[in-house]
């Protein structure tokens, strides 16, 4: 087995359920990385949010952010893409209407809510965390609005022409799932794809995008093969990765059928350093 490059999901894989990495995946990484191997991160977070949750030693050669939609490598932009703004504008809408919480991730800066949603938006995250949602996800999205959110009276076209994401959160998964439901009927009318890292979530990215394409972008840049690549993540937005990379890994808190999908499952979860030990059990 040999494997080149190292593809990392960050919530519920690399991350802890406090959003950190810990000192001795980070060492890990970094010795790792000193030994030829290449570190990628892949994660559905935009660059701002990727970069505020990780080390800055962290020792990737790469990112894959947005779900696709933005690659780096190195710190240089290899590639962007955005959603259409009529898409955006409409979602908008739609959102404020069936009282959904949103996020628009800008291609720079911070995420960002219409102020006029702020009430039904702060109510969604206010009470105590429900069982169907995990912890990661619940102090993510507690900080998202109580502390990193910006707050905007209106966008301009320029700013609505800048969205690489949307992100929709439901406390209700029956809601979550009737939401991905209109999601589906609403591609006839729009080219886009979503995806969800948990039951209680999903993302708007562009059409044929995915941590897959941006993958491939990775690799041919540094001229790997995905074949000596391995994947590991937690949640159905990494099954793209998972099916491109010649090994996968999903973390043991993943849901059954991504586990179904790996060729591995780490045997501690990433409330108990799982990445961390699965990484020094393969290449130690």
């Amino acid at each position: 087995m040999n494997i080149k490059t190292i593809m990392l999901d960050l919530d519920g894989t690399t991350l802890t359920p406090d959003n950190q990495v810990t000192p001795e995946l980070n060492g890990y990484l970094k010795k790792l990385s000193a030994h030829g191997k290449n570190v990628f991160v892949v994660t559905g977070r935009s660059e701002v949010d990727a970069l505020n949750v990780l080390p800055d030693d962290f020792p990737a050669a790469g990112m894959v952010a947005a779900n696709g939609m933005t690659v780096f490598a190195g710190t240089a932009k290899i590639f962007q893409s955005v959603l259409p703004k009529a898409l955006v504008e409409h979602m908008l809408h739609y959102s404020e209407q069936h009282k959904m919480y949103y996020q628009l991730h800008p291609v720079s800066g911070r995420r960002t809510i219409l102020s006029r949603d702020r009430h039904y938006i702060i109510n969604e995250i206010n009470d105590k965390r429900p069982e169907s949602v995990s912890v990661n996800e619940w102090l993510s999205r507690r900080q998202a609005v109580l502390e990193d959110m910006v707050w905007k009276e209106t966008l301009t076209d320029d700013e609505l022409a800048q969205i690489v994401k949307m992100y929709f959160f439901s406390e209700d998964v029956a809601k979550m799932d009737a939401w991905k439901n209109d999601l589906r009927q609403l591609q006839e009318k729009f080219a886009f794809d979503y995806f969800s890292s948990s039951h209680n979530n999903v993302e708007l990215v562009g059409k044929n995008i995915s941590k897959a394409s941006g993958i491939r972008i990775l690799l041919d840049h540094y001229h790997l093969s995905p074949d000596n690549a391995l994947a590991v993540g937690d949640g159905e937005n990494d099954l793209p990765m998972f099916q491109l990379a010649g090994h996968s890994a999903a973390m043991k808190n993943a849901p059954e059928h991504v586990k179904e999908q790996a060729e591995w499952v780490t045997d501690a979860s990433y409330a108990e350093n799982g990445l961390y030990k699965f990484l020094y059990h393969t290449f130690h």
